[in-house]
């Protein structure tokens, strides 16, 4: 186990504010999640999961606490008729699983390329892009209980899996996973249902590497560069309302698209109104902007801070419920609040 004391926030996420955290902890496998919890234990600190960072934004004035991460680590799959199963350690990266899978001809994750972020933490958020979601491929999980060190085995249903959601998301911190499993097909299921991609393709079957070709382009035509600015991509979940709330808007805004979920509600997208309602793009607050390509998007200039961003988050989360009355929660985890 690799320990770090005071390790500035804006080196572990991909928003680069905040200040230190008092320990990072960096396990080189789930053997070393016994240590890390004694560790944490004699130092009388939390143990919290970190990712890759990519959707946390962490507080200015640091975190007194012991974030705990694992080292990139191995992808092993195992082969039958018709699919591959993908032994998937926590830290490993998600795009380079993707690109592996994409790789071996193996179907279900392409259209979730390019997001950054760890394995393990893909699972938590139950992340979902260009109509996919994580949880369409996925098999199971192998997590350690932070609290009693047991390790517990989630199936798909265990998981409880919804809109950027899941079992590890609800119980934040009290897991830490070490292990997902993905089933992916090896029949070609080509996924272009999402309105660019039909675009792009106009009726064609892409091959596997056209649909992660053409996602990754049109994210970098989306969303900021991170090589630029500091961001964590949308910073908001898309609301979802029982139908009669719908109705007052649809009558001031009848060309607002709404979408029935099976499950029972519905979702409006979030940026058409940002765009149709609100006009968000481009405002701004200290050094944290809306991103003139998607007003979902924020990003952050070099030497923001946490605070700019949550200001300008809640700002205009305060506007478009006056304006509406719809309540907007970060997809983003914020603890900025949290005190060291």
């Amino acid at each position: 186990m690799d320990i770090e004391e005071y390790v500035p926030f804006s080196r572990l996420t991909t928003f680069r504010t905040g200040g230190p955290v008092r320990f990072l902890l960096t396990l080189k496998g789930e053997s070393e999640i016994p240590e890390a919890r004694a560790f944490a234990e004699k130092k009388a600190l939390p143990l919290v999961p970190l990712g890759g960072g990519s959707n946390m934004l962490a507080p200015d004035q640091g975190l007194e606490a012991a974030c705990v991460r694992f080292a990139p680590s191995s992808i092993v799959v195992s082969e039958s008729e018709d699919t591959r199963l993908y032994a998937v350690e926590a830290g490993a990266s998600w795009d380079v699983l993707v690109a592996h899978a994409v790789a071996d001809g193996s179907w279900g994750v392409e259209n979730l390329s390019a997001i950054p972020g760890t394995a393990g933490a893909a699972v938590v958020q139950n992340i979902g892009a260009y109509g996919a979601a994580l949880s369409d491929t996925f098999e199971k999980a192998v997590a350690v209980d932070l609290g009693n060190g047991e390790l517990v085995e989630f199936s798909k249903d265990d998981c409880a899996f919804g809109y950027r959601t899941s079992v590890f998301k609800e119980n934040r911190d009290r897991y830490l996973i070490t292990k997902i499993f993905l089933r992916l097909s090896k029949t070609p299921r080509p996924n272009i249902s999402y309105r660019d991609l039909k675009n792009r393709f106009e009726g064609a079957v892409p091959a596997l590497a056209d649909i992660r070709n053409a996602v990754i382009e049109i994210r970098k035509g989306k969303f900021p560069s991170l090589s630029e600015f500091g961001t964590a991509g949308s910073f908001f979940l898309n609301p979802i309302v029982m139908e009669a709330e719908t109705f007052s808007l649809r009558a001031r805004f009848p060309e607002m698209p709404v979408f029935d979920l099976p499950e029972g509600g519905v979702k409006i997208p979030l940026a058409w109104l940002f765009d149709h309602v609100l006009n968000v793009k481009g405002m701004r607050i200290g050094k944290a902007f809306v991103w003139e390509k998607q007003p979902l998007v924020i990003a952050a200039e070099m030497g923001a801070s946490t605070r700019d961003i949550v200001s300008l988050s809640e700002k205009i989360a305060d506007l478009l419920y006056e304006k509406t009355a719809i309540g907007i929660i970060p997809e983003v985890r914020v603890i900025e609040r949290e005190s060291r």
